[in-house]
């Protein structure tokens, strides 16, 4: 009887590692298959430091977007912001 409970546990296993890799990996998709634009510049302080977000305000050439990577006001690392073209729907951010 303990052979086959240890069997039960093992595959019990491998089903939760397949079940988590697939949750994995759907959530990676989801994540990147959309960029959310904002319409405009989020307040400061807003965007955590090393975050990136994307601004369509029409302020960049056509095709451009502004990307922003946040700052730490506390320490004195800027905000950064620079035109970028549009990424791609299915781009990393």
């Amino acid at each position: 009887m303990n052979a086959l409970m240890a069997g039960g546990a093992a595959w019990t296993q491998r089903l939760f590692g397949v079940l988590l890799c697939i949750t994995l990996v759907g959530n990676m998709q989801a994540a990147w298959g959309a960029i959310d634009y904002l319409k405009a510049m989020p307040p400061k302080g807003s965007v955590r430091q090393g975050e990136v977000v994307y601004v369509d305000d029409g302020r960049c050439p056509t095709g451009e977007v502004k990307k922003i990577t946040g700052g730490n006001q506390m320490t004195g690392v800027p905000r950064q912001v620079e035109c970028v073209k549009k990424p791609a729907a299915g781009a990393p951010p």
